[in-house]
């Protein structure tokens, strides 16, 4: 996968977390793994057609999760993960994605999105989809999240 299409994503996300005042994110290990496997206990995934074709999924521990929903929702506290939060996580998602569509768009590049899904659950693994994925790890104030690409290109 062409280093153009990860670091729209990264961009994106270091771009939307600025936006609401959580602060810096710090891209660590990239990886590449045989299928898009997700790791921790909830999963935001948004699917991408056209000339990209695949999903985009960030996951995170589930304090990750309750810090960035918090954040969100103007600093109202996150004590569990809700119906609210669970929607404040999926715009977030829609946010990243729609940015990082927008940057590679600038490239002429056609490509939509679907509405985001939020899956979690304790001990969770999504298994999305056996398409090479490639797995970045991204560090920030607010705790670790995983984006993970997995794309037709």
């Amino acid at each position: 996968m062409d280093e153009k299409y990860v670091s729209a994503f990264i961009h994106s996300i270091t771009g939307v977390f600025a936006s609401f005042g959580a602060g810096e994110t710090v891209s660590g290990s990239i990886c590449k793994k045989d299928s898009f496997i997700c790791r921790y206990n909830l999963t935001t995934i948004i699917g991408l057609s056209g000339n990209i074709k695949g999903n985009v999924a960030l996951s995170m521990p589930y304090d990750t999760a309750r810090k960035i929903a918090s954040v969100m929702m103007m600093g109202m506290e996150v004590a569990e993960i809700d119906e609210m939060s669970v929607s404040a996580l999926g715009e977030m998602t829609n946010m990243v994605c729609g940015q990082a569509v927008m940057e590679l768009s600038s490239r002429n590049l056609a490509i939509d999105i679907t509405p985001p899904t939020v899956i979690h659950g304790d001990n969770m693994k999504a298994y999305i989809s056996q398409v090479e994925t490639i797995v970045v790890e991204i560090s920030s104030s607010l705790g670790s999240i995983e984006l993970n690409l997995g794309l037709e290109i």
